[in-house]
């Protein structure tokens, strides 16, 4: 972890150092994300955040498997789990008839 000390100016603004905007990729006019905890402020992007998120995903990804088409098919499954719940059998509409 590297600390870094920078001075607070006029209305709240701190210029972060430049090896720290090319660490974190920062053009001039790019948004950063700030988030805060009790008394320390964590600072990255959302990129930062995105590529994160993908290689954490990643890590649980089995090669050949789609998780998109195994969501679809357990939403699926479950969708006529609803249904055969709701919708009486044939049998018994034939019993009523």
């Amino acid at each position: 972890m590297k600390l870094y000390e920078v001075p607070m100016q006029e209305n709240g603004r701190v210029v972060l150092p430049s090896d720290l905007r090319k660490t974190l990729g920062l053009s001039k006019g790019d948004k950063v994300l700030i988030e805060a905890e009790g008394d320390e402020i964590k600072l990255t992007t959302a990129r930062l955040r995105r590529k994160r998120a993908q290689a954490i995903a990643k890590r649980y990804a089995r090669p050949g498997v789609s998780v998109v088409d195994e969501f679809l098919a357990e939403k699926r499954a479950e969708a006529e789990r609803e249904i055969a719940k709701i919708e009486p059998d044939a049998d018994e509409m034939d019993d009523r008839s």
